[in-house]
């Protein structure tokens, strides 16, 4: 999966209203990733962890493919008076009512700030208006888990407008200077409010300061997204992480071989994990951690904990995820999906219309290869080839 990001100017801690930044709207936090996208990444049918299951049966499926769409098109910055207490999470939408569930199971992000405090923050985006602000706010040390998110709840702690920022492919990143003092889970709420158009758009994201609050001296990673492991696998199939360097070129292979002890999702993708982190230089897999100054990152035993973070050294590099199954002889054969962001160099390989194509899945069509970024079918005669849908595909070679 790629996450081409481009660095934001400045951050703001007053809400200057200055000249709107003409942009891309519709979107929500990809770091750390909101709520929505966490579901939709796991499979927005069938997701992995426990809330989103939960928040499944009580909102559908829907609500995870409409990542995009949690807002309110009427807010003009009086936010209070459209989202009410409780309904924070969904923007105040009833579409969206499975991420207002109050539970201790959310999938999190670690934070981990740089020794001058900052944290770099993604929102993606996938349709073009005109940005005035961001906003951010993090729940109070003393709030409670257990009940649906208040307003109360939540402190203020950064604005960055849109005169402070810039936009490339989709992304928006801004550094930004987190609130002194924070420990263990906490949610991190944030608000994009347009300039154009009264609508704003609203993101939780459930977040984890896993260090013992000392600054950090150096993190020589970036969060490239969540490595959610799909379901369990049959014995005898192949597994290989590919990194790949801008032009698409293979910079490292690492394979691993599964076994009736690994198939569970939640050991082969640890087992990967370690493989990864201990052959490469440019990737490395699991949770960002810090202590006594020094950052690291650690795989779990978890199909949906893990992240993958590339090395600030190797910009515009990106990883695929072959997956080979065993043949009725016990020889590899077919590919398919393991994790979300994967992508099988033979499945699909050519894009064609009438699949249902997965976020991060690669395709090559008129000889340019494109990565998918949004889940969606190409319905037969609707047209939407990858050369003429930048919503939908962006070119990676």
């Amino acid at each position: 999966m790629q996450f081409n990001r481009a660095v934001l100017a400045g951050l703001a801690t007053a809400a200057a209203m200055a000249t709107p930044l003409t942009a891309f709207a519709h979107g929500t936090m990809e770091l750390p990733a909101s709520r929505v996208l966490t579901c939709y990444s796991e499979g927005a049918e069938q997701p992995k962890s426990g809330a989103c299951q939960a928040a499944r049966a009580v909102g559908g499926a829907q609500q995870f493919y409409d990542w995009n769409g949690v807002r309110q098109g009427s807010a003009a910055g009086n936010h209070k008076a459209f989202v009410a207490d409780g309904e924070l999470c969904s923007g105040g939408s009833a579409s969206f009512r499975g991420l207002d569930l109050a539970r201790l199971d959310w999938p999190q992000t670690s934070i981990v700030p740089t020794a001058s405090g900052d944290y770099t923050f993604v929102w993606r985006a996938t349709a073009r208006h005109a940005t005035q602000y961001f906003k951010y706010y993090i729940t109070r040390d003393d709030w409670d888990p257990g009940v649906p998110l208040r307003w109360q709840d939540l402190e203020e702690f950064a604005t960055v407008t849109g005169a402070q920022a810039t936009e490339e492919g989709g992304r928006y990143r801004m550094n930004v200077q987190l609130p002194k003092g924070k420990k263990g889970s906490h949610v991190i709420y944030s608000i994009w409010q347009r300039s154009d158009s009264p609508e704003a758009f609203y993101a939780c994201a459930d977040v984890r300061f896993p260090g013992d609050g000392l600054p950090v001296r150096e993190i020589g990673w970036e969060d490239q997204g969540p490595l959610a492991a799909m379901g369990d696998l049959v014995a005898g199939t192949k597994l290989t992480f590919r990194a790949l360097d801008s032009a698409g070129r293979d910079s490292g292979k690492h394979v691993l071989t599964i076994t009736a002890s690994n198939a569970r999702a939640r050991t082969w993708a640890y087992q990967l994990a370690q493989k990864v982190n201990a052959e490469s230089q440019i990737f490395r897999i699991g949770e960002l951690q810090a202590r006594n100054g020094v950052s690291n990152i650690v795989p779990l035993q978890s199909a949906t904990a893990n992240r993958v973070y590339l090395g600030k050294s190797y910009p515009g590099y990106r990883f695929e995820i072959d997956k080979e199954a065993p043949s009725a002889s016990g020889r590899s054969g077919g590919g398919g999906q393991a994790a979300t962001g994967q992508v099988d160099g033979r499945a699909l390989d050519t894009w064609r219309e009438g699949p249902t194509y997965e976020i991060g899945q690669a395709v090559t069509y008129q000889g340019r290869r494109y990565v998918c970024l949004q889940r969606h079918t190409a319905w037969r005669g609707a047209g939407w080839s990858p050369a003429v849908t930048p919503a939908l595909w962006r070119v990676i070679r």
